[in-house]
């Protein structure tokens, strides 16, 4: 196993399968960050085409304390979007309120990722014993093409070949 690393030392979570959202928004499963010292969300987008210029995604962030409870409340995170497919280039770090979120052009967003900073150790000022976090995309009626997917890098507190579920 010298040369083989396969991840170990960051819990991969997969959220959504690469297929078409054709205008409908989603939400992913909500993942458990209770075992998580760090999280980090990719919200990728292949071809993305809207009727119009002003039908953007607006992908945002919620938190729970269990993982079906109807409680989740939005937060606050800073995100950063990367260059398009092949570019190692990255925008600005922004931040997105809890409201907002992140408002991505459907003009210019092809082939792009969007990363989403999670700290977990910050959820409790969102919604006391919050642990579980999950992705929002909100997808304009308009889009006619919306090829998307999502997963979660998670920075276990205790990384080990077996993995605890998150989720």
């Amino acid at each position: 196993m010298k040369d083989a690393r396969f991840g170990i030392g960051a819990q991969i979570v997969p959220l959504k399968a690469p297929v078409d959202s054709a205008g409908t928004a989603y939400a992913t499963p909500f993942v458990d960050l209770k075992n998580a010292l760090h999280a980090t969300f990719f919200y990728y987008m292949g071809v993305v085409t809207a009727a119009s210029a002003d039908q953007n995604i607006v992908v945002t962030m919620e938190v729970a304390t269990t993982a079906a409870s109807g409680d989740e409340v939005q937060i606050p995170f800073k995100s950063r979007l990367s260059g398009a497919t092949g570019a190692t280039t990255r925008g600005a770090i922004t931040s997105a309120t809890a409201s907002g979120g992140a408002s991505l052009d459907t003009t210019s967003s092809d082939g792009m990722f969007l990363l989403i900073d999670i700290d977990p150790a910050g959820l409790d000022s969102a919604l006391a014993d919050a642990r579980f976090v999950r992705m929002v995309v909100g997808i304009n009626a308009g889009g006619t093409v919306t090829l998307n997917a999502g997963w979660a890098v998670l920075d276990p507190r205790y990384p080990q070949l077996t993995q605890k579920s998150a989720t």
